[in-house]
């Protein structure tokens, strides 16, 4: 009976031992993970400070000196990714919610208006009416999915006109904010038409969407400080009419 017991607390034993090992792997894999992400900004900050009290001395070699000076550079521009990438995920963030109920609402009415498009009859007029309407909204979805990471988001529906306010009041408070969304869009447009962009985004996944590779855009010209709609708050509920109701009762597919 000693063997037997001994087999039976080594077999369970081995069992046991087993999950710590994996555990293991999984802290080791992270770590290396980490270890090639950029450092935080406030590391970053401290080794700048660190690197510039080196270059203060007046007794420095010429080489070091130079090499140096090549490391704050470095620091710097690492420096500027970091604080680029932390605001990108804070807007991420932000403005998630919103983007996922305007996404939603603009990819129901491409739905519909597909579907309105197969069912038209032969007049030319009224299906390039149906063309135009669709273009115009997946422009919108582009909007969406590929607005500049580092802006504040400005909505595509503005609250004051869900609110019901009138629209002499909503064009004065918000005509700025009008003239810089229709900027973007006008940019996404000619994005989409020289094939930067889909021109059928809702068949992409928004994880899979690629990001045009032109960061410069008629929006960045702006002067800085200027008025952006933040209305993240306006959309906290997933149960708004506004989002899930279009009126005609198609569905999705």
């Amino acid at each position: 009976m000693g063997p037997v017991r001994t087999q039976k607390y080594s077999k369970s034993h081995g069992q046991h031992s087993s999950y710590p090992q994996t555990n293991t792997k999984a802290k080791r894999k992270h770590t290396e993970t980490d270890s090639n992400a950029l450092p935080g900004v406030q590391k970053i900050k401290a080794a700048i400070r660190q690197t510039r009290r080196l270059l203060a001395k007046d007794k420095l070699a010429a080489d070091v000196r130079v090499t140096t000076e090549r490391k704050l550079k470095s620091l710097e521009a690492d420096l500027a990714k970091a604080e680029e990438s932390r605001k990108e995920r804070a807007m991420a963030t932000r403005y998630h919610a919103i983007k996922f109920f305007e996404r939603k609402k603009i990819t129901r009415k491409i739905n519909q208006a597909n579907k309105k498009l197969s069912e038209a009859d032969g007049s030319s007029s009224s299906k390039e009416k149906l063309e135009e309407e669709l273009f115009s909204l997946r422009v919108d979805l582009n909007y969406i999915l590929h607005y500049p990471k580092a802006k504040k988001y400005i909505s595509l529906f503005p609250p004051e006109i869900r609110n019901g306010q009138t629209f002499a009041s909503a064009v004065t408070s918000s005509s700025e904010t009008d003239a810089e969304r229709a900027e973007i869009r006008r940019w996404i447009r000619e994005q989409m038409e020289k094939g930067v962009l889909s021109k059928e985004p809702e068949l992409e996944h928004p994880s899979e969407g690629r990001v045009p590779k032109t960061k410069i855009g008629p929006w960045d010209k702006k002067k800085s400080g200027s008025k952006e709609m933040e209305v993240e708050e306006q959309f906290g509920s997933d149960k708004d009419d506004f989002f899930e109701d279009d009126g005609d009762g198609d569905d999705d597919s």
